[in-house]
């Protein structure tokens, strides 16, 4: 039997796989598909792989899963779904198709907030889309930050970070609405399941992937049992009350609209939480959600006692090891066997006192694994990078130099490694993490 997670590199950003089931007839998911190019470099020649291993034939994708619409997740579903619906336009035969979506998870924006943002999107999309690789115009993301500020959030630093968190978020909502009318075209063509399948909505439209109150209870995907941790109803309640009453006070002004989003707010409630199990093993899927919402979840689930522990096999570490979703009681809380940091240095991540708040959290004879998707010189070159970066928005006063030493990662780990630390830290993707047999 197979229980295994493979990690992809993916620059800044998510793509995993996710193989379970017999070792003859291995079923797969694709969770988050990373930004730019990963799909063509990375995505899809292992899936070509996989289905060349498997004697050629059209390869079933038993689930695709975007956790959310930031473009480092879902840029590489957004190709894949579109490879698929091409394929279907061109009415090739099934034996010439490359693949099968068996079912899409994906909160789309339409499907959290309504049609509105479309409204939104539209007027504003030129701006937030200014350059080749989608990322948001300086001029406008200076905008939204004195709005941040005025709103009060007043540090410097943290409205110029959270207007850019915003700002790409909302620049992906034109990939949400993509993958989403992708997805419609491929239904109506029979060629998948309703959106978020096993879920059912109300008058037939798509169910939000969201915990329900009073707990959540797992559901199978072909002997897979999920368990949705995130976000909660009430927090996509709260969210929609929130949109609709800034849309009623200040209609879709470009920084009305956008001061609605407060970093507790979409920039972190719209990651689906989940956790997977399969034989016994399990894997906490967490995209960029925030740890305490995580926490709860899990407590209402049933799967953490209340301020107590839940030992997990796999983590994948939120955010790509932002320093600003977690604390150091979140790895005192959820335990792991092996902890994946999926990111290479950009916007900090992983950043170095997450790592210290995970080693904390652990004894120094403890065994397990702190797995990177890239090596550790790599990712400390774009986290000096990005030092750089950010003094440009800071006053002078508060400009940061940096120092490998007390900055750096390879600093952390080699004084980790002085102080007999007994973890293992394995650097570099792809990266295969066998659960049960090992994968063919």
């Amino acid at each position: 039997m197979l229980f295994t997670l493979e990690v992809l590199p993916a620059a800044e950003g998510d793509c995993l796989l996710l193989h379970w089931g017999e070792s003859k007839s291995p079923r797969l998911a694709v969770i988050d598909g990373g930004p730019g190019t990963v799909y063509q470099d990375t995505l899809r020649p292992r899936l070509d792989e996989i289905a060349d291993k498997r004697g050629g034939q059209r390869l079933r994708l038993d689930l695709v899963m975007v956790s959310h619409v930031d473009k480092d997740h879902i840029i590489g579903i957004k190709k894949l779904v579109r490879a698929i619906r091409r394929d279907v336009e061109k009415r090739l035969p099934v034996a010439q198709q490359a693949f099968e979506m068996r079912r899409l998870w994906h909160n789309a924006f339409n499907d959290l907030l309504g049609d509105a943002p479309d409204t939104y999107y539209k007027s504003f999309t030129a701006s937030y889309q200014a350059s080749v690789d989608g990322t948001p115009d300086d001029k406008v993301v200076g905008e939204l930050a004195k709005a941040f500020t005025a709103r009060g959030v007043t540090d410097d630093e943290a409205s110029a970070e959270l207007a850019s968190d915003v700002a790409l978020l909302l620049a992906g909502h034109g990939e949400g609405r993509g993958v989403r009318d992708d997805h419609k075209y491929l239904f109506d063509a029979h060629q998948t399941s309703a959106l978020n399948t096993p879920f059912k909505g109300a008058g037939g439209q798509p169910s939000l992937i969201m915990r329900v109150a009073g707990g959540a209870k797992p559901l199978a995907i072909d002997g897979l049992q999920l368990t949705i941790v995130g976000p909660s109803k009430d927090e996509i309640d709260a969210l929609q009350t929130e949109f609709d009453e800034y849309i009623e006070e200040n209609g879709f002004a470009a920084k009305a609209l956008l001061a609605a989003y407060a970093d507790d707010s979409v920039t972190n409630l719209s990651s689906i939480v989940c956790v997977a199990e399969f034989e016994g093993k399990r894997i906490l899927f967490t995209g960029d959600a925030r740890g305490d919402k995580i926490l709860e979840g899990l407590e209402a689930a049933g799967l953490c006692p209340a301020g107590g522990q839940i030992s997990i096999d796999v983590l994948k570490v939120p955010h790509h090891g932002s320093d600003r979703n977690l604390k150091q009681e979140f790895f005192e809380r959820v335990r792991a066997n092996t902890y994946v940091f999926s990111g290479d240095g950009k916007h900090g991540n992983p950043e170095r006192d997450t790592l210290s708040w995970l080693v904390a959290s652990r004894p120094k004879s403890d065994q397990y694994d702190i797995v990177l998707t890239y090596d550790v010189d790599h990712i400390d070159a774009n986290r000096e990078k990005d030092v750089g970066i950010k003094n440009k928005r800071r006053k002078p006063e508060k400009q940061i130099k940096w120092d490998p030493a007390a900055n750096g990662l390879k600093a952390f780990f080699a004084e980790t490694t002085k102080q007999a630390y007994t973890f293992t830290l394995r650097q570099g993707a792809p990266r295969i993490i066998d659960l049960i047999d090992p994968l063919p």
